[in-house]
Order: structure tokens, then sequence, then C-alpha cells
């Protein structure tokens, strides 16, 4: 029931936004400017050095290319949906999404779709590509598995702590752009968090994971990541996603609609 929910929801948005092919392409092509961009940014950290913190010019391009990618999912499903709760509160849409005989963090999540987002995590993954390419390297199947694991992680690890921030707001109602903080966190990854030093490496590591939203995927592609570390990843996005379920369903009690 809930694939076919999806595929009306989504079908419905295609039809309706892809009328504006003209926006989507311009900001396909606005996407690719950003990327090469980034891809052009990096390498002038290596032009007086061939590693920084053990990482090659190339395989910062992996992480960078990874970023775009989660960053991409972040548009395409994160900002449509979680995004919008301070919204859905003030303007009472909880209130009816509430009353639907479905899940309602289901609904909050999924409901839409950046359509105009929609080839930003392939760009993504056409720069770890390139980047590979240029390396001549060819991940094997255990990179490849542990890289999907990693990858998969770092997607509920980026919801999950959306989730648990923009669950606030039925409390904080007047608290917009919420999602900003978690956004400058991921921003925090576009480079490896080698790049960092100290207590601030150690930080992005342990306190606040944002290693594992790019820097970990891309060591398990480039076959660079110990098991434990995965298995870690998976943990700790498993944790994380029970975690914003149960703050959700916690919030939702306190929650008295929005004349309440």
């Amino acid at each position: 029931m809930y694939l076919r929910l999806l595929g009306i929801f989504y079908k419905n948005t295609l039809i309706g936004e892809l009328e504006y092919r003209t926006r989507f392409l311009a900001n396909l092509g606005l996407s690719m400017f950003w990327l090469i961009w980034a891809g052009v940014g990096a390498r002038v950290f290596f032009f007086h050095t061939d590693t920084i913190a053990g990482w090659r010019y190339e395989e910062v391009l992996v992480v960078v290319g990874l970023f775009f990618t989660l960053n991409g999912f972040r548009q395409l499903l994160i900002r449509p949906n979680i995004s919008q709760l301070s919204e859905y509160v003030r303007l009472g849409t909880l209130d009816y999404l509430l009353t639907r005989p479905i899940n309602s963090q289901f609904l909050v999540s999924l409901r839409h779709l950046g359509v105009f987002n929609l080839g930003d995590p392939l760009l993504g993954l056409g720069m770890v590509t390139y980047a590979l390419w240029l390396m001549r390297f060819l991940p094997g199947p255990v990179e490849l598995a542990l890289f999907a694991l990693t990858g998969l992680a770092a997607m509920v690890l980026l919801y999950s702590m959306n989730m648990l921030i923009q669950t606030t707001t039925i409390w904080l109602v007047d608290i917009e752009r919420a999602d900003m903080l978690v956004w400058s966190l991921l921003e925090a990854g576009r480079f490896p968090v080698n790049f960092y030093q100290g207590w601030v490496r150690t930080a992005l590591t342990v306190v606040v994971p944002v290693a594992f939203f790019t820097t970990v995927p891309a060591q398990a592609l480039l076959g660079r990541l110990a098991w434990p570390w995965a298995l870690a990843a998976a943990l700790l996005a498993a944790g994380s996603f029970m975690l914003a379920s149960w703050f959700w369903r916690f919030a939702l009690r306190a929650y008295t609609g929005a004349s309440g």
C-alpha cells in the first residue's frame, strides 16, 4: 500500500512540476556549474602538494561528489517534506495529515518530491565515477557492498537528524529554517574530516557524526575502510532512525492542533 501511495504522490508531483521544463533544465545547469566549481576549488589546495592529511586530489573529488549526492537527496526529499513541518504546524496542515489512516511520519517525510533537483544526486555520483576513472581504480564487490551500506546509512542519518530537529517545531512553532542547522553540518562534510585538526575532527566524528555523511562512504568505496566502521555507520543510522521515530510519536502526544 505504501509503495502504491508513493507512486501516486510522485506521479502527481511530476505531472504538475514538469510543465516547467525550462526551470528543470536551468536548475540542472546551475547544479552542474556548482559541482564543477567545487571540483576546481578543491584543486587549489593541491597546487603545492600531492596529498593533504593522507588524501590525494582525486580521492577528495570522491568526497566532494558524495557531498553533492547527499545534498541532492536532501533537496529531493527532505526539504520539500520535513523542512516544511513548521509551516504544517502553523497553518494547520498537520491536523489534516494526522486524520489520514496512514502512518503520520510516512506522510510528513515522503509526500512531496523536489522534482527540480532530480538530477543532483546523479551529478554527484557522476563526479565520483569521474574521480575513480582518474585514479584508474575499479572498486571490487567488497568495496561496493561497504559503500552501499555506508551510503544508505548516511542518508538515513541525515534524514533522522532533520526529523529530530524539525519535530521540535511542534512546541516551538516560530522556528523557521531549522533545517539550516543540519545543512551547516552537512556542509562541514564537503571535504574529508581528516582535513580538520584536533578536537574539531574528534567532534565531527564522535559528537556530531559528520564523518559518516561523506568521509566514511568515500573510504569504503576506495577500499580504505575497516569493517567495524561500516558496522558503526549501520548501527548509528538505525539508532538515529529509531530515536527520531520515538521522538515524533512523543511530540504528537503533546500536540493539541493548530488552535491549541
